[in-house]
């Protein structure tokens, strides 16, 4: 009695992307910054960085889809992800520069009636 033999392929299976990958963390990453950001006292010191991250991965996102489409590798979704994810942190990044411009003299005013209450 024979015993089934599994047929063994030596096909390579195509790697994953780098470009992809990194283009999905940084758009993660960029996301919290920016959701870190919303917190008054580290608002600047996470938002600033987090957008850079995605402005990274929306640029990290077109190149690794390129690359996936050209060499055949796998990681497309990855590199969308990360391209909509650096989107959504621009997005935010802008929104939370115009709430700040546009607050910025009523939250400068109502720090100015504490400090002359106070004195």
């Amino acid at each position: 009695m024979e015993s089934p033999v599994t047929p063994v392929s030596n096909v390579p299976s195509a790697k994953t992307n780098v470009l992809s990958i990194i283009s999905l963390v940084a758009g993660i990453l960029g996301l919290l910054g920016m959701c870190v950001g919303i917190i008054p006292v580290v608002g600047w010191f996470c938002s600033v960085p987090g957008g850079l991250l995605g402005l990274a991965a929306v640029v990290l996102g077109v190149l690794g889809n390129n690359q996936v489409k050209a060499k055949g590798e796998k990681g497309k979704g990855m590199a969308v992800a990360g391209l909509i994810l650096g989107v959504l942190t621009l997005l935010g990044l802008c929104v939370y520069i115009i709430i700040s411009i546009a607050l910025g003299p009523v939250i400068g005013n109502v720090f100015s009636q504490i400090n002359n209450s106070l004195y």
